[in-house]
């Protein structure tokens, strides 16, 4: 099973999907790497040896979604995995508080591009000579147990373990798994954004963005954040042949922040 490996929100050099770009290409795969923006996209630090090609797309979009798979078949001829990383953290606040177009972002980001992400990939490798495929949804620890003051967010990432669970379902039958991972807190710069997370966790909590930054990391068992790096790789491991018997999943990440 080849063809190119599809990654959203690839864009930031320090984050899950650039890091997952680098581990599908040390493996061998082709990649095609997607944000919203081209501008300031560095391929530096990637595998030599291997194809890689850009394309921007804005995963709210549907025709752009499908636009970006559509170039994927032209440029490569198979689509052989697709990760939906591209995310966003919006509407986070009391409940009460929350802004319908904060709402609509969360919702638009994780869930909408998620689900167009799928359904673009499916299309595609029904059309392939190829037998099966890899899909990979980028859930959350939040997914799973929601936090207070994260609701439209914790809602977009519980929806995308539904689709990813549906999705699997119904074309494990030929050959083609759809899995999730499901991080922890990462250490990335989009914790630091304006109403990300270390902004809203300080607020809820009464102090300074800096402490929550250091009890974040004391109360992980492992003792620290995560590494996208160690995202990617597990991401890596479900497009391989080696996880052809894993479907419908929803792999934590957390280093034991979050166990079920």
């Amino acid at each position: 099973m080849r063809g190119v490996a599809v990654v959203t929100g690839a864009g930031r050099p320090t984050g899950i999907g650039f890091a997952t770009a680098r581990a599908l290409s040390r493996d061998g795969w082709p990649v095609l790497l997607s944000d919203l923006s081209l501008d300031g996209m560095a391929l530096e630090g990637l595998p030599g040896g291997t194809e890689v090609a850009t394309f921007a797309a804005d995963v709210t979009r549907s025709s752009q979604v499908e636009e970006l798979a559509d170039f994927a078949i032209g440029r490569f001829g198979e689509i052989g995995a697709w990760i939906n990383n591209a995310g966003a953290v919006a509407g986070t606040g009391p409940l009460a508080d929350v802004t319908d177009e904060g709402w609509a972002k969360a919702m638009a980001v994780n869930a909408d591009g998620s689900f167009f992400g799928v359904r673009a990939a499916l299309r595609r490798m029904a059309e392939s000579d190829q037998a099966g495929g890899r899909i990979v949804n980028v859930s959350s620890h939040a997914g799973k147990s929601a936090p207070a003051h994260f609701s439209a967010y914790a809602a977009a990432k519980f929806a995308v373990i539904g689709l990813t669970q549906s999705a699997a379902a119904e074309v494990g039958v030929r050959g083609i798994t759809v899995n999730a991972v499901c991080p922890g807190t990462v250490e990335t710069p989009l914790l630091d954004e304006p109403a990300g997370v270390w902004e809203t966790m300080a607020e809820q909590r009464g102090i300074s963005v800096e402490q929550v930054r250091e009890r974040a990391r004391r109360a992980n068992p492992i003792g620290r954040l995560i590494e996208p790096q160690e995202v990617a790789d597990t991401i890596a491991y479900l497009c391989s042949d080696a996880a052809a018997g894993i479907n419908g999943a929803a792999i934590n990440v957390t280093g034991g922040q979050g166990m079920h």
